[in-house]
């Protein structure tokens, strides 16, 4: 007897042509009679849809060299019998692989890759809502890192014993700059914790000068980044316990 609905394994093999064919005939008389089935029939059909029409994205070279490395292992195993059940599991990381693809490149297919992850788990024909930035911790303002980090700037820190003064701050940092050989003799790699500390206030952007020092006779780290303006900086003082969650910005300065 037919099951009361068949589930997305049974839905996929009969696509993709792994049914034995009794078992195919079978289902595809329950799909005649069966709107439910024939829904997640149809929801499968617009995942490899959505990716046929999407366009292809530029892949990274390390992702490429990933992936033939993959291909590579693989092809050592091609002559070995793969069973039913490993069949299905690769399938489920196509589907899951293709889903997001398609959620990336094709915004109308939000609905349908969410579809094809939920299938996989087992909750069928419920497409999940996606998941809303929230606007209180979604920036460093709010003290937390950004929820798509820039990649990082590379750079050195100074420590120049320095006693930044919060009228003087630009000047300060134009006359560090200036005497590059004590510069060059005071500076040294960042931590990991700094790393993320600069890379979250600053965004990406590299800095010219990121100096572990003192503000206003407080132990702390100042940042600068060239400004909008020529000649300018724009300037974050933090605290030494700042990270990329948490950067305890202590002054801030645009164009001084």
């Amino acid at each position: 007897m037919n099951p009361a609905h068949y589930d997305y394994d049974i839905l996929a093999d009969l696509a993709e042509g792994l049914l034995e064919d009794d078992e195919a005939a079978s289902v595809n008389a329950h799909l005649d009679t069966c709107a439910e089935c024939r829904e997640l029939s149809a929801d499968l059909a617009d995942v490899s849809r959505i990716l046929a029409e999407a366009p292809v994205p530029s892949m990274p070279a390390e992702l490429a060299d990933r992936i033939d490395t993959a291909i590579a292992a693989e092809s050592m195993h091609s002559a070995t019998v793969v069973s039913m059940e490993q069949r299905r599991g690769r399938r489920h990381w196509r589907i899951l692989s293709a889903a997001a693809a398609a959620v990336i490149v094709v915004g109308g297919g939000a609905t349908v890759g969410t579809m094809a992850l939920d299938g996989v788990n087992g909750d069928h024909g419920k497409a999940s809502t996606p998941a809303q930035d929230n606007p209180d911790q979604s920036g460093p303002e709010n003290g937390m890192a950004p929820n798509a980090a820039a990649p990082a700037a590379a750079f050195t820190v100074a420590r120049s014993g320095t006693d930044y003064r919060a009228g003087t701050l630009g000047a300060q940092i134009d006359r560090l700059l200036a005497d590059t050989q004590q510069l060059r003799a005071a500076s040294g790699p960042p931590s990991a914790q700094l790393k993320g500390c600069v890379n979250g206030v600053t965004h990406g952007q590299a800095p010219a000068l990121v100096d572990t020092a003192k503000y206003e006779g407080t132990p702390a780290t100042v940042i600068a980044v060239h400004g909008d303006i020529s000649g300018k900086w724009n300037i974050w003082v933090v605290g030494t316990d700042c990270s990329a969650r948490n950067q305890h910005v202590l002054k801030k300065l645009r164009n001084a």
